[in-house]
């Protein structure tokens, strides 16, 4: 009778620890996990900052090469293009 109690309590000590372990070392897992992610996720939108500030510098450097002229048509273009972009006809295929 003894024997089986102390094999029970051995058992069930050993189970504990176990399911114990198993928590904590998952929970570190998934804070190393986080923090990186939160890393990468912080690169990401830094270069997609410097992407849209290099083609924003691009854009503008090409109107500044430009003559006067030039400028004024592509100005042009680019407000009667604007205007029928939502009036477009829907294709036959699609």
């Amino acid at each position: 009778m003894k024997i089986k109690r102390s094999i029970f309590k051995l058992v069930l000590l050993l189970f504990i620890f176990t399911v114990s372990a198993h928590s904590i070392a998952y929970s570190q897992e998934s804070k190393k996990a986080s923090k990186s992610q939160k890393k990468a996720e912080k690169k990401k939108e830094k270069r997609i900052e410097n992407q849209k500030k290099s083609e924003l510098k691009g854009k503008k450097r090409h109107m500044k090469i430009q003559d006067k002229k030039t400028r004024k048509r592509m100005k042009k273009n680019k407000r009667k293009g604007s205007k029928y972009v939502g009036k477009r006809k829907k294709g036959l295929f699609k």
